[in-house]
């Protein structure tokens, strides 16, 4: 049989589909006019489901393409962005310029209207989030950052190139948007533990152990286990402020090699993770005012300005070594899937 161009069996599908609505008896004339209609009705119908069959296999093929992973490392680290991922939004852009062709510049065809589109279009963005969790579970993918990682940029990046093409497209893959922010949200709150839990590992597992003797033996109790001496001694060897300003840009230069200039989530990470620092280290000043009545030195908000500090001179550093301001999507002027 004869295997048509997928994309153009796409346009003319939509644009079948919109021809049909000029042939639809809406003034309840009857008789040979309707007949008419009814017959045109019919014959478009017919000329649509041989296209949806062309475009249909082609996008069976391409989910089995996405399932074989291509480009992902088997140890998970350093994935970027996955190859079906940056593509995605790039077949998208090619369907809205083929389907602006003769119409006005800002035209977008209601896909979310046209079930058989719409279904397919979801199945195929379906199966890019399939793939991203399966590459996470892999038992040769690193589970201590790696999986969080390639979760956090490709679901961050998949719900950011879905949004930026548009209230039509993003309603269409509503579904899909809605899962990638809970993976995101999910590996990044993982990842940014983990980081800290590395980085302030002594001041984690002390007070760690606090919280654990305050729940059993209460407050009073707690300085009879931990010595006041002995806490002190931590909090001057492991968080006085020029350890916090060098733990602080360790997290960031690590940050910075773990995530891939084409995901872009560099900034919004790091934005999380003074979010997340700040309430590790109030919870912190909290247990060291309560229980030994000592104030914390550098306190939760010293912590959040030494964090943006390091935030802002990092991301200057990044933007002067490269000679230009980050360029979140570079994958979107590839070619089309």
């Amino acid at each position: 049989s004869y295997k048509g161009d997928p994309m153009l069996s796409l346009v003319a599908s939509i644009h079948l589909n919109e021809a049909m609505e000029n042939y639809i008896d809406r003034e309840k004339k009857g008789g040979d006019h309707s007949l008419s209609l009814a017959y045109v009705r019919a014959t478009i119908l017919e000329l649509r489901k041989k296209v949806d069959k062309q475009w249909v296999a082609w996008v069976e093929q391409q989910i089995e393409w996405i399932r074989s992973n291509p480009g992902v490392p088997i140890n998970g680290k350093r994935a970027g962005i996955f190859a079906s991922f940056s593509r995605f939004p790039c077949y998208l852009d090619h369907i809205l310029l083929c389907c602006r062709e003769g119409r006005k510049e800002n035209f977008t065809p209601d896909l979310a209207s046209i079930k058989v589109v719409s279904y397919y279009l979801q199945k195929l963005a379906t199966a890019l989030l399939e793939s991203l969790r399966v590459c996470s579970e892999r038992e040769t993918t690193d589970q201590q950052y790696g999986a969080a990682v390639m979760q956090m940029e490709n679901s961050y990046f998949f719900t950011q190139s879905i949004k930026n093409r548009g209230p039509e497209i993003a309603t269409l893959f509503q579904k899909q948007i809605t899962k990638a922010n809970a993976v995101c949200k999910s590996s990044t709150d993982a990842y940014l533990g983990w980081m800290i839990k590395r980085e302030f590992k002594s001041l984690h597992a002390l007070f760690s152990n606090i919280s654990k003797i305050r729940r059993e033996v209460g407050d009073r109790d707690v300085p009879v286990h931990v010595p006041k001496a002995t806490f002190i001694r931590t909090l001057n060897k492991e968080s006085n402020r020029e350890v916090m300003k060098e733990k602080i840009a360790i997290i960031y230069s690590r940050m910075e090699k773990h995530l891939s200039e084409e995901g872009g989530l560099l900034p919004v990470a790091w934005k999380a993770l003074v979010k997340v620092l700040y309430e590790w280290f109030g919870r912190w000043e909290k247990l060291s005012s309560q229980i030994y009545k000592h104030v914390l030195e550098p306190s939760a908000v010293d912590v959040v300005r030494i964090a943006k500090a390091a935030g802002a001179s990092g991301s200057f550093q990044d933007d002067r070594a490269r000679g230009r301001p980050r360029d979140v999507y570079p994958s979107e002027r590839r070619a089309a899937v």
